[in-house]
C-alpha cells in the first residue's frame, strides 16, 4: 500500500486535506506494550518460555539491550503517550497531546487497544476506535468495571470465552481490517497495551500445562540458564557478570517440597500469560501480512517497566488450586522476579537496570536491513514519539489547543533502524517515589528505596554491581547536580515507597519489606476488601464481574430513594441513588456532594475517576482538605471541564496532594439540572482502589 505523507494541523485534530499533494510511502505503525514483563523472559532475550512470534520479529528486525523505561505502569505511559518525561505531561499526560491526536492529524487512522491508565478514554484523546480496560487492571477471565468499547461500558459474555489478552488482540485485527476495506490508502497507527504478564496469575489450563513441573528447578538454576544463554545470543557480555541473589531471597534449595510446587505453580501461570501474549501477538501480525501490509508496517515492542515483585494481598495460606483455575489474585513474587530479571538487580519501580530497562523489539522489514542485529545504542521510552511523528511524516507543533507545546526532550529511532549511528541523549532522568538516577554518557549514578548513591560505568559493568562513588567522587557531584537542577524544574516529588522487598513464604500474611515497611504504594499490594452478605469474602477470589452500566439516554429526574449516608448533598441539591448510581437534582447555582474521607489511611497523590451523565451547565470543580481543622472549601482545589449534552463521559482527576485525605466535596456543574455519577472511586497514584460511592 503506498501512503502518502502530511503536514500537522494546526490545533492537531483532523486529518489534513490535500494528502496526495505530498510525499508517499509512510508505514503503518504498531506499537505493542507488555505489562510488568522482565528482561529475560523472552526467547530472543535469553528465556526459556515459547515466544516464537516475538522471536520471529526479532530474527527479521532489531533488538535494543539498553532501552530505558520508566519503571512503573502508570508513569511509563505517560511517558510514552506524550513524548515527554512524566513529570513534565503530567500522569495521565495532563498536558500536551498524545501519539493518537498526534497521528490523526497526519493522516492515519488511529486505534488503541488493553490498558490505558491514563486519563480519559482514548476516543477523547485522539484514537478513532478503543477497546480495552481504563483502570491500572484487570480480571483476566471477567474483565473490569472499566472496561470500555469505545465510550460505551463493555461486559463480557458470561460464556467462560473471554480473555483479556486474547480479546485485545481479536479487537485490533477487527480494527485494522476494517479500516483497511473502508479506505485502503490510508495507513494505520495501533497502540496495543497488554495487561499480560501484570498480575493476577490467571491463564487457560493448556497454557499452564505447557510449562507445569518445568521451574522445579528453581530460581537459582533459572538465572544462570538464561544467563548463559543472553551471552550466547549477544544480550549481555560474560564480562557484565550476572548479579547475585539478593539475600532478601531464600536459595530454592533451602525451600520445602510443598514450597517449591507453589512457587513451581506461579511461575507455570506467569510463563502461560507471556506465552499468550505472544500467540495474541502472532495473529494480530499474520493479520498485517494477510492484508500485504507487513513489508511497511513498523512494529515496535517493549514492556513498560521490569519484573514486579509484589505478591497480592492478605492471605494466611496460598494455594496451587487458584492458580491452576484461573481464580488468584496472587502475583509470582520477589524470587521469580529477580529470575526475570536477568542478568539485572531490583524490579519495578526502581532505577536500577532491573527495573527500568527492558526488552525492545524494533521491526521494519522495508527499512531495517540488519535483520536479526542487536544494538547497545541508549534509547528511551519518549523517543516512540519522536519517532512515529518522524516516520509518519509530521512536525512537532510549537502550539496545541492554543496553549505552547513543550519540545520534545526525545530523539527519533530511525537513525538506529537504518543502521546509523544516533547522536547520543546527553542526560536521561529517572524518578519514581524515592527512587532515582541521572545517565550522562556511560555513567549512571543511581539509588533505590532512599539509599545512599551509587555510581557505575554501565560500558563495563552493565549489571551494575562495582560502585564507584568512593573512586570518583567529582563524577558523583557532577551527576547529581545534573539530576537536582532536573527535579528543580520539573514536578518530582519524593516520598517513601517501603524497603527492599523481602521473599514471603506461603504461610506469610503480607509481603515483607527491609526494616519493617510496607508497600502501600503500589497496585501489587493489598487490595480493598470486598464485603459480601452471608459469608466472609474470599481473599484469593478476584474482582466481581462487572454489571452493565445503563445505556446513554436523556437524564430523568430520580424518583425518591434512599439518602446516602456517607455522602451529604450542598445547597439546593437533593441526592438519591438509582441503579448503583449517584443522581444529584440541582436546583440553584451551589451543587455539590460532599464525602467523608477520614478512614482513608493511605497517602497521596490521588485519582478520582468516575463516569458522569448531565443535563446541567457550568464547570466542575474538586476540593479536599487533609485534616480536621479545615473546612472545605479551604484546602485544595481544581476546576475541570464537563460535557452536558446527556451523555455518559469519562473523568479522570488527578489530586496533587500528599498528605492523607480527610474530606472531599464534588462539584460536578455549575447550574441547575440534573447529574449521574457512575463508578465513582478514589485511588492512590498507582491505581488501587481505596473507596467507592456508592
Amino acid at each position: 500500500m503506498k501512503h502518502t505523507l502530511t503536514l500537522f494541523a494546526a490545533l492537531l485534530l483532523a486529518p489534513i486535506a490535500g494528502l496526495a499533494a505530498v510525499q508517499a510511502s509512510k508505514p503503518n505503525i504498531l506499537i505493542i506494550l507488555a505489562d510488568d514483563m522482565g528482561y529475560s523472559d523472552l526467547g530472543c532475550y535469553g528465556g526459556e518460555i515459547a515466544t516464537p512470534n516475538l522471536d520471529r520479529l526479532a530474527a527479521g528486525g532489531l533488538r535494543f539491550t539498553s532501552f530505558y523505561n520508566s519503571a512503573k505502569c502508570e508513569p511509563t505511559r505517560a511517558s510514552l503517550m506524550s513524548g515527554q518525561y512524566w513529570q513534565d505531561c503530567g500522569l495521565g499526560v495532563k498536558r500536551g497531546l498524545t501519539m493518537g491526536q498526534a497521528m490523526k492529524s497526519a493522516g492515519y487512522d488511529t486505534f488503541a487497544l488493553g490498558k490505558w491508565h491514563l486519563d480519559g478514554n482514548p476516543v477523547e484523546r485522539g484514537f478513532d476506535h478503543y477497546f480495552g480496560h481504563l483502570g491500572g487492571g484487570s480480571d483476566y477471565f471477567k474483565g473490569s468495571r472499566t472496561h470500555r468499547l469505545d465510550d460505551k461500558p463493555f461486559v463480557p459474555a458470561n460464556d467462560g470465552k473471554f480473555y483479556t489478552t486474547d480479546a485485545n488482540a481479536d479487537y485490533a485485527i477487527k480494527f485494522i481490517g476494517e479500516a483497511h476495506a473502508q479506505h485502503p490508502g490510508r495507513p494505520f497507527f495501533t497502540y496495543l497495551a497488554f495487561n499480560a504478564p501484570h498480575a493476577s496469575l490467571q491463564a487457560w489450563p493448556e497454557d499452564i500445562a505447557k510449562y507445569r513441573g518445568k521451574y522445579r528447578i528453581g530460581w537459582d538454576k533459572l538465572r544462570e540458564q538464561r544467563y548463559q544463554k543472553q551471552i550466547e545470543l549477544g544480550i549481555t557480555k560474560k564480562e557484565w557478570a550476572l548479579s547475585p541473589r539478593p539475600e532478601t531471597i531464600p536459595a530454592w534449595d533451602s525451600l520445602t517440597d510443598a514450597e517449591k510446587d507453589f512457587e513451581d505453580a506461579r511461575m507455570a501461570v506467569y510463563a502461560a500469560q507471556v506465552d499468550r501474549m505472544d500467540q495474541a501477538i502472532g495473529r494480530v501480525l499474520a493479520k498485517i501480512k494477510e492484508l500485504g501490509e507487513q513489508e511497511n508496517t513498523l512494529v515496535i515492542f517493549l514492556s513498560d517497566n521490569g519484573a514486579s515483585p509484589y505478591d497480592h494481598g492478605k492471605v494466611t495460606a496460598r494455594n496451587i488450586e487458584p492458580l491452576l483455575d484461573g481464580t488468584s489474585n496472587l502475583g509470582y513474587g520477589v524470587g521469580w522476579a529477580n529470575a526475570s530479571a536477568t542478568p539485572f538487580r531490583h524490579y519495578k519501580r526502581n532505577m536500577f537496570n532491573g527495573g527500568s530497562s527492558t526488552a525492545c523489539i524494533a521491526s521494519w522489514p522495508a527499512v531495517v536491513k540488519q535483520r536479526g542485529g542487536i544494538t547497545d545504542q541508549r534509547a528511551h521510552i519518549i523517543d516512540l514519539m519522536a519517532t512515529i511523528v518522524d516516520v509518519g511524516g509530521g512536525k512537532w507543533p510549537a502550539e496545541f489547543a492554543g496553549e505552547k507545546n513543550l519540545p520534545l526532550p526525545s530523539k527519533s529511532l530511525r537513525p538506529i533502524l537504518l543502521g546509523e549511528q544516533r547522536t547520543p541523549h546527553e542526560t536521561l532522568y529517572f524518578q519514581l517515589f524515592d527512587n532515582r538516577a541521572v545517565i550522562e554518557g556511560d555513567m549512571k549514578l543511581v539509588s533505590d528505596w532512599g539509599r545512599p548513591w551509587e555510581l557505575f560505568n554501565l560500558a563495563a559493568d552493565r549489571t551494575e554491581l562495582h560502585d564507584l562513588t568512593k573512586a570518583q567522587p567529582e563524577k558523583v557531584a557532577r551527576l547529581e547536580k545534573l539530576w537536582n537542577t532536573w527535579s528543580d524544574q520539573t514536578n518530582t516529588r519524593l516520598r517513601s515507597a517501603g524497603g527492599e522487598p523481602i521473599y514471603r513464604y506461603q504461610m506469610d500474611e503480607q509481603e515483607k519489606f527491609v526494616g519493617g515497611g510496607s508497600d502501600s504504594g503500589d497496585e501489587e499490594m493489598q487490595k480493598p476488601e470486598r464485603k459480601t452478605k452471608g459469608k466472609k469474602a474470599d481473599k484469593q477470589t478476584p474482582e466481581a464481574a462487572p454489571t452493565p452500566a445503563p445505556a446513554p439516554s436523556p437524564v430523568p429526574a430520580p424518583a425518591p430513594t434512599a439518602k446516602v449516608k456517607p455522602i451529604r448533598a450542598r445547597v439546593d441539591t437533593t441526592l438519591a441513588i438509582e441503579k448503583e448510581q449517584l443522581v444529584l437534582t440541582s436546583t440553584g447555582d451551589k451543587p455539590g456532594l460532599t464525602f467523608d474521607a477520614s478512614d482513608i489511611k493511605t497517602a497521596g497523590p490521588y485519582t478520582l475517576a468516575f463516569r458522569i451523565q448531565s443535563n446541567a451547565s457550568g464547570d466542575g470543580a474538586i476540593y479536599w482538605t487533609t485534616d480536621a481543622k479545615t473546612s472545605l472549601p479551604k484546602g485544595g482545589h481544581q476546576t475541570f471541564k464537563v460535557t452536558h449534552d446527556g451523555q455518559w463521559h469519562d473523568i479522570t482527576l488527578n489530586l496533587a496532594e500528599l498528605k492523607i485525605l480527610h474530606a472531599l466535596r464534588l462539584d460536578p456543574c455549575a447550574g441547575k439540572g440534573v447529574v449521574r455519577l457512575d463508578s465513582l472511586q478514589l485511588k492512590d497514584a498507582t491505581g488501587k482502589t481505596l473507596k467507592q460511592w456508592p
